[in-house]
C-alpha cells in the first residue's frame, strides 16, 4: 500500500499525529471537528462520506472513528476500500480495547471520560463555534447565554435540565499518553469544579497504532471492499460490510 488516507475525529490529533512519525509515511491525515459529534448523526454522516469520496487518490481509506452516534452506519466504500475499528467511539480506541472501556463503565457507570484531545479541542479553545451549547465538564451553559438564546422562563428550565443531565457523574477518567501530557491538569482542575472523583487511566495507543499502520485484523477492524456498505450487527461484532 503506498498511501493511506487517515479520515478522524480531531480528538484523536494529537495520538495519532505521534503514532504517525513511527508509520508508514505515505499517510494523509484529514482530522473533522469534533463539533460534529454534537449534531445529528446525519450530519457525521455526510461529513465522512464526503470526506470518503473526495479519496480516490488513495490507495485505502482508515477511519479513526467508532460508531460515535451511528454516524458510520451506512457508509459506502466508493473506489477503494475503507476501513473502520469494532469501536464504540474514540474512548475504546485511546484506551485500546472495547472490553477495557466498557469494564471500565461496569466498575464505574458514572464515568466522564477525558483525554488531550478532547481538552485540546474543548470549546473554550475556540475549536467549536461559540454560539453552540456543549455539555460535560467543559460545559459552556451558563443562565445567561440560555436566556439570551431562549428567554428566562425557558432558561430556567434547559438550566435544571443540564443539572439533571450532569448529576449522575461522579468520576472523571483522563486518558493519558505522551502526547501533549500537559493536558492532565486542566482535567484535574475541572474535576475539582466539578467535585468529582479524578482519575488516571493509562492509555492504550495499540489500536490506533494497528489503525494507521494496515494492520487490520478482521477481530478489530471491518473492511469495506468497493460497492459495499457498513451495517450494524447488533452482537458483539457492532458492524459489518454487506453489498449496497
Amino acid at each position: 500500500m503506498r498511501r493511506l488516507a487517515v479520515i478522524a475525529c480531531s480528538s484523536l490529533r494529537p495520538e495519532l499525529e505521534m503514532l504517525a512519525a513511527e508509520a508508514h509515511p505515505a499517510i494523509r491525515f484529514q482530522h473533522l471537528d469534533m463539533g460534529l459529534h454534537q449534531g445529528s448523526a446525519e450530519a457525521l454522516h455526510t461529513a465522512l462520506q464526503s470526506a470518503i469520496d473526495a479519496s480516490t487518490d488513495d490507495d485505502a481509506v482508515a477511519l479513526g472513528y467508532g460508531l460515535c452516534n451511528r454516524g458510520v452506519v451506512g457508509l459506502r466504500a466508493r473506489a477503494v476500500p475503507v476501513v473502520v475499528p469494532r469501536a464504540h467511539d474514540c474512548i475504546g480506541l485511546l484506551l485500546g480495547s472495547s472490553a477495557r472501556y466498557l469494564g471500565e463503565l461496569e466498575n464505574t457507570p458514572g464515568t466522564y471520560f477525558q483525554s488531550a484531545g478532547w481538552l485540546e479541542q474543548a470549546p473554550s479553545r475556540g475549536a467549536i463555534r461559540q454560539p453552540d451549547f456543549t455539555f460535560g465538564p467543559n460545559s459552556n451553559v451558563t443562565r445567561e447565554r440560555l436566556i439570551e438564546r431562549y428567554g428566562e422562563d425557558n432558561a430556567d428550565y434547559l438550566l435544571g435540565q443540564f443539572e439533571d443531565f450532569t448529576q449522575h457523574y461522579e468520576r472523571l477518567a483522563y486518558i493519558a499518553s505522551s502526547a501533549a501530557a500537559f493536558w492532565e491538569q486542566a482535567a484535574q482542575t475541572i474535576a475539582a469544579r466539578r467535585q468529582w472523583r479524578f482519575e488516571r487511566l493509562e492509555g492504550d495507543l495499540g489500536w490506533l497504532r494497528r489503525l494507521i499502520s494496515g494492520e487490520w485484523h478482521e477481530r478489530e477492524f471491518v473492511t469495506l471492499a468497493p460497492g459495499e456498505r457498513l451495517v450494524l450487527t447488533f452482537d458483539e461484532r457492532l458492524m459489518a460490510a454487506e453489498p449496497g
